[in-house]
């Protein structure tokens, strides 16, 4: 009960990214047991355990601003990697059988 109390606002935050972490792998294997595993899946598991444990990183300033920005970047388009590429390969084989 002691650790609680002698929190400051950085640790509060970091203990709460690493219970993130701990609930999004748990909430990743329950949501590929009923819909299966595909890329959707493992995306949602990477993001929900990686953006915390950057977070942490960050507040440790483990990582510098410069690699920072780079991690960030790299978690961000490895997220949206797949937008919008099932609709664009739709409405090409729409507009090729007109």
């Amino acid at each position: 009960m002691d650790l609680i109390n002698n929190l400051d606002v950085k640790g509060a935050i970091e203990l709460t990214a690493a219970a993130t972490t701990a609930i999004g792998a748990i909430g990743s294997l329950i949501y590929a047991a009923k819909r299966g595993i595909g890329p959707g899946t493992i995306k949602l598991a990477g993001a929900v355990m990686i953006i915390p444990i950057v977070l942490i990183l960050a507040l440790e300033k483990t990582l510098e601003p410069s690699t920072l920005g780079t991690v960030i970047g790299a978690v961000l388009g490895f997220v949206l990697s797949g937008v919008g590429g099932a609709g664009a390969a739709r409405a090409k084989n729409g507009d090729e059988g007109a």
